[in-house]
């Protein structure tokens, strides 16, 4: 495989899934001899690799360059994603190949794999699948536009100076820059506002995590990543027919931009120390992905979990903190389960959201005595906590009948629920929708695509653990406040479950 020359790799890209398809590591090898450095698309470099961009997502999007059904159009590859939201998987197979093909069966392989968005997914694999999926479309970027010093940029939208849409993604119609821009954003994104302005913070809180698949208590770095600040980009940026929307997030070339950039936080996340999963299922698991000639491709998530340090141009540190990364990957679980109490919402009540603030009892998961009620409770097991000990918020769950707008602000408290202030002891950040179950259950051939209820957290700071403490007289409490309140009445978001867990 490592002499293949260019004729025998467009050979392959007839060849027919199941039979000769191209596999990795020797694939990879032969196509990343000289990937070279990804870089801020603010920077020269950037700029100059995203107008290579431009002009090859004009092309993959010309039927007469590239038809609907070859694996380099743009559909395609937004299909690789998530099959739009108003058809299925199946209607569109048969609508673009009425005909058995080789692209077909491909397409059959390769559409809605993106993870961890359908049922019997493994969150484990939100980052790893990105990586590759990522890689590939640079590759196939770099076919179309002929440079093979491509590389793809990075939006560093967490960085609050760089908040504001790149203009390169805001100019329609424009001879060069056209094909990047698309009308189902935000007015206020297109316009050129920032894409917090009343919509969901970016942080990086996701990096203080020092598990990458979590704990009882901190649901890790990995899903923790994917809640912010993946999704809540996602929801700033597009509406519910573009980014806010996983069916149809792909279609925007933002969304290649996005993810190279969730990619360099991973990247950052092990350059600090953190540590991947090292279990056979995960390192083993394989995805299909399409090559630049076409030819199906079988990867292998363990041929993609570190980077050479110069695939970035810069990385991201930890914030202040963040927990310290264990001396073993995995601890044993009586060191897990380390634990002051678990406080829970009603078994037998979803937390059900919508238009209004919503206060939510955490009740004692453990029956008590009468002589020593709950209510009583929170402060002083609070004070009892080691200062090696960690508090999180953790919420399971979250599900909705429909796009839900805007985001939900975070508060923890005994008593009255607090003034709505980012900037006050009881804030504990914000939670969205964009991957929530029912959002997207348009794949009704068998069961329907209802993806698996995830788990995320928040490490919450010391001056809220002091704060509590101070305050913790009363029942614990969570007040979930939304920014944009009207529309989610409709929607119906519900949270299964919401634990304040200490470890």
């Amino acid at each position: 495989m490592s002499n293949l020359n260019r004729r025998q790799l467009l050979k392959g890209g007839a060849i027919v899934f199941g039979s000769l398809a191209l596999f990795e590591p020797s694939l990879a090898r032969l196509l990343r001899l000289s990937r070279g450095t990804r870089y801020n698309v603010a920077s020269p470099q950037g700029k100059a690799m995203l107008e290579i961009y431009a002009g090859a997502v004009k092309k993959m999007m010309d039927p007469a360059l590239y038809p609907e059904g070859n694996p380099l159009n743009w559909i395609f590859q937004w299909y690789t994603h998530f099959v739009r939201g108003d058809r299925t998987k199946l209607q569109e197979l048969n609508r673009v190949y009425p005909s058995p093909s080789a692209n077909r069966t491909l397409a059959e392989k390769m559409w809605n794999t993106c993870q961890a968005h359908s049922s019997g997914q493994r969150e484990d694999f939100f980052l790893p699948w990105h990586r590759m999926f990522i890689t590939y479309f640079e590759d196939i970027i770099r076919q179309v536009s002929g440079r093979h010093d491509f590389t793809l940029p990075y939006w560093d939208y967490t960085d609050p100076n760089q908040q504001v849409l790149p203009i390169e993604f805001r100019r329609p119609g424009d001879p060069v820059w056209g094909s990047l821009y698309r009308a189902t954003r935000w007015p206020g994104t297109n316009a050129g506002k920032n894409v917090t302005d009343g919509r969901s913070a970016l942080t990086l809180d996701c990096m203080k995590s020092n598990l990458y698949s979590g704990s009882a208590g901190d649901a890790g770095f990995c899903a923790n990543t994917d809640m912010n600040p993946h999704g809540a980009l996602h929801v700033d940026v597009g509406n519910s027919q573009g980014m806010a929307q996983v069916p149809w997030a792909a279609n925007d070339p933002i969304f290649w931009i996005h993810h190279c950039n969730i990619d360099r936080i991973w990247a950052s996340w092990n350059l600090a120390g953190g540590k991947n999963p090292s279990d056979a299922p995960f390192l083993n698991q394989q995805f299909v992905f399409a090559s630049p000639t076409g030819a199906a491709v079988v990867a292998m998530v363990k041929n993609y979990l570190s980077l050479p340090k110069s695939a970035y141009s810069s990385y991201v540190s930890r914030p202040p903190g963040s927990l310290p990364f264990p001396l073993k990957l995995a601890l044993p679980k009586a060191e897990l389960a380390m634990r002051l109490e678990s406080f829970a919402s009603e078994a037998a009540n979803l937390v059900r959201l919508g238009n209004a603030p919503v206060t939510v009892s955490l009740g004692d998961a453990k029956p008590t005595s009468a002589s020593a009620p709950r209510v009583e409770m929170l402060s002083s097991r609070l004070g009892a906590l080691g200062k090696q000990s960690s508090l999180f918020l953790r919420f399971e769950g979250l599900s909705a009948h429909g796009a839900v707008n805007g985001v939900y602000s975070v508060y923890v408290h005994t008593g009255d629920a607090p003034a709505a202030d980012a900037r006050g002891p009881g804030f504990v950040g914000q939670i969205n929708f964009f991957s929530a179950a029912g959002t997207h259950q348009h794949d009704g051939e068998s069961t329907g695509n209802i993806p698996d209820k995830k788990a995320f957290s928040f490490l919450l700071r010391a001056d809220t653990r002091a704060w509590l403490q101070k305050n913790g007289g009363g029942e614990p409490q969570v007040t979930l406040v939304p920014t944009e309140p009207s529309g989610n009445d409709e929607a119906m978001p519900t949270i299964d479950k919401i634990a304040l867990v200490a470890s």
